[in-house]
């Protein structure tokens, strides 16, 4: 009767441990399937780095008519503050694979830039971009190269001096950019009363067109591209700039998540520039005294060019 019970058990056990080895090899035929999808070319992030490798091509987006940081100079060459930054980066980006690499321009706006580099049309973005936390969301973010903070243009003559005399007025703003959304939060706030209207433009020179028109009573967008704005104008002295004091922000390039292999490169060079003082002379070149737009080198400059210049070791 013992024996009849402990053969009943050792028959049972064997019978379930064949079950769970049935049922570990069917598990493991359904998920073999799944790990090789997993693993297959499509449906892996390619790093930026690699995709120019296998392209030999940079897909960089520039701006054609955002000075100093990108535009178009009269022969129709892409340059700029931001613009240098990011031929140095393709510089570096052919050392480190051994190759050449086709530099390739494709013009952007405040509005195309990021779907443009989530598509994969652009490699990476050289402009004016503010790093915000909404952005880092769907993009990652370079060193940051400078920092600038909203500004306004207004004729010499407006009697608009300050945040305050923005109420009630219809300011202009680039599409896509911080500032329709840094008016909103003024005008809820209640800081401005009368709200102030905000009218979007695709590009700043149409935003500063309309100023001149007297569509717009004022333009806001970044400090330097609104000095940029006002030293190209025919009648340079009949426009004013003014801070209106109500942020600060650090601006960097936009690229694709995933891609630490590109950023590494991309990081290390602007670091570099930091360190080597040819980030000063680009300074100098787009925004000193005799600069494409003369913009004063302000503390918080001088603190981030300290903080970017990286240690050897």
């Amino acid at each position: 009767m013992g024996r009849n019970t402990d053969r009943g058990t050792g028959t049972s056990a064997l019978i379930g441990r064949r079950q769970l080895i049935a049922a570990s090899s069917a598990l493991g035929a359904l998920a073999a399937p799944a790990i090789a999808r997993a693993q297959t070319p499509a449906d892996c992030v390619e790093d930026t780095l690699d995709r120019i490798k296998r392209t030999s091509t940079f897909n960089l987006g520039a701006r054609e008519a955002t000075p100093p940081y990108g535009y178009k100079d009269a022969q129709g060459n892409y340059v700029g503050f931001a613009t240098d930054i990011a031929k140095a980066i393709h510089a570096n980006i052919q050392k480190e694979l051994g190759i050449v690499v086709a530099l390739n321009y494709i013009p952007v706006t405040s509005q195309t830039r990021i779907p443009l580099l989530q598509n994969s049309t652009i490699d990476m973005e050289a402009g004016a971009t503010v790093v915000t936390r909404a952005r880092l969301k769907v993009v990652d973010f370079t060193v940051a190269d400078f920092l600038t903070s909203t500004e306004v243009i207004v004729a010499a003559s407006s009697p608009i001096q300050s945040v305050q005399d923005l109420a009630g007025k219809r300011v202009g703003v680039p599409q896509g950019g911080l500032e329709e959304a840094m008016y909103r939060q003024l005008n809820q706030s209640g800081r401005l009363k009368p709200t102030v209207t905000t009218v979007g433009f695709p590009d700043h020179p149409q935003g500063f067109t309309a100023l001149g028109t007297g569509t717009i009573d004022a333009y806001s967008s970044d400090g330097p591209i609104l000095y940029g704005l006002k030293d190209k104008a025919p009648d340079p002295a009949a426009w004013r700039v003014f801070d209106p004091g109500v942020n600060t922000f650090l601006q960097a390039f936009p690229i694709r998540p995933e891609s630490s292999k590109f950023k590494r490169i991309a990081d290390l060079t602007v670091v570099d520039l930091f360190v080597t003082g040819e980030w000063a002379k680009l300074y100098d070149k787009y925004f000193g005294p005799q600069g494409v737009s003369p913009f004063p080198m302000t503390d918080a400059l001088k603190s981030l060019a300290l903080i970017n210049a990286w240690p050897e070791q």
